[in-house]
């Protein structure tokens, strides 16, 4: 008889992934398990699992709304209660013997409904500033995984087990720097600037950089260097040419699916500081400048870079969202940084020296031993 494991998670890949990565370990250790994913009925989830070749199923939950707009209480209470029940008969239908979760909206009727049948269930947070969702739903759950310990995770979610990020293998950079390149297809001879702003492409980074190379002074600390650029939605062909205007070898792409080949052959790298971003430089030990999201109120992107600059190896620079502004802060950092080698050996040193272990392996473990424990 088959066992299903439901990986809760959507709205963003960045919930998505994660439970991808466990399912990666799964499938290494040949486990019996079989995986099925419950994503949101956004466009984007469907996309990046058919793309995997990954089962899903969609519900209809919507995110938790503001206190500013109550008018979308009602609406979200019906899709609720529709959505814990649509689990409920997932959970039966499909033999689920486990639920995980990686927060967000889309995890709390998945984890509800297993609580209802009693079914092992485990959330995997991933910020270091827990969401208003984690912290609620954290007493569904058999057990609570957590990327970060610090005081806001300690606070939000007690007793939480200390996880390495877990990441797909494909974030994970292998061999020499020379060869990631040419994997990439760029020069193995030029040092990598990879800028980043993952999945939707940071357009305030995007126009910081058009800046930067647009005044020659800048552009000039970029002639012996190349750059890949993840651009996201933001226009591959403008950000190219603002490139090729300013005579920098540069390769611009909407979407680069061997990040960790990117990550691992950076000598530098600019990056937004979403949990998965700060989890990748860090397992690839790519001297990074963050530019954490500056219209997330609570400033968790900041805090997720909290224990690399803590290790000594990492960067960051407040995104001031003009692109002039940014000149100031990221181009004076960016052009430091581009020409001092001996400062970005000493942040990668940094990276290896503190890199923690395999969250995705951890998790796979422990579900493992709870089917296992339930077959018995």
């Amino acid at each position: 008889m088959s066992r299903t494991v439901l990986f809760a998670g959507g709205g963003t890949g960045g919930h998505i992934y994660p439970n991808v990565a466990i399912v990666e370990r799964l499938r290494e250790r040949a486990s019996a398990l079989t995986p099925a994913f419950l994503v949101s009925e956004r466009p984007g989830d469907a996309a990046i699992l058919g793309k995997l070749g990954l089962p899903m199923h969609t519900s209809c939950v919507q995110p938790l709304p503001s206190v500013r707009k109550p008018w979308r209480a009602l609406p979200f209470l019906l899709a609720w209660r529709r959505a814990v029940a649509q689990a409920v008969a997932l959970l039966q239908r499909e033999r689920v013997v486990a639920v995980v979760a990686t927060g967000g909206f889309v995890s709390g009727p998945a984890l509800v409904a297993a609580r209802k049948l009693g079914l092992p269930r485990a959330m995997v947070n991933l910020d270091a500033i827990p969401g208003k969702a984690n912290a609620h739903l954290r007493r569904e759950c058999s057990v609570v995984f957590s990327a970060y310990v610090t005081a806001a995770v300690q606070a939000a979610l007690p007793g939480a087990r200390h996880v390495g990020f877990p990441l797909r293998r494909v974030s994970l950079g292998s061999g020499s720097r020379e060869d990631a390149c040419t994997r990439l297809g760029l020069d193995p001879a030029r040092p990598l600037l990879f800028v980043t702003g993952a999945t939707h492409g940071a357009e305030s980074i995007v126009r910081a950089l058009m800046a930067f190379v647009a005044a020659p002074a800048r552009a000039q600390a970029l002639s012996r260097w190349q750059v890949l650029h993840q651009c996201g939605s933001f226009d591959v062909a403008t950000l190219q040419r603002a490139y090729d205007d300013a005579g920098v070898r540069a390769k611009v792409v909407a979407f680069c699916d061997r990040m960790g080949d990117a990550w691992h052959a950076a000598a530098l790298a600019v990056s937004r500081a979403g949990a998965g971003s700060v989890a990748e430089a860090w397992a690839n030990a790519a001297p990074t400048v963050f530019l954490p999201n500056p219209y997330h109120a609570d400033g968790h992107q900041r805090a997720n870079v909290e224990p690399l600059l803590e290790a000594g190896g990492a960067i960051v620079v407040e995104d001031r969202i003009d692109p002039q502004a940014n000149l100031d802060g990221l181009g004076g950092t960016l052009q430091r940084l581009l020409g001092d080698d001996a400062e970005r050996e000493r942040l990668r040193a940094a990276l290896q020296a503190s890199r923690l272990p395999d969250g995705a392996t951890t998790i796979a473990d422990w579900l493992a031993e709870t089917a296992d424990a339930s077959a018995a």
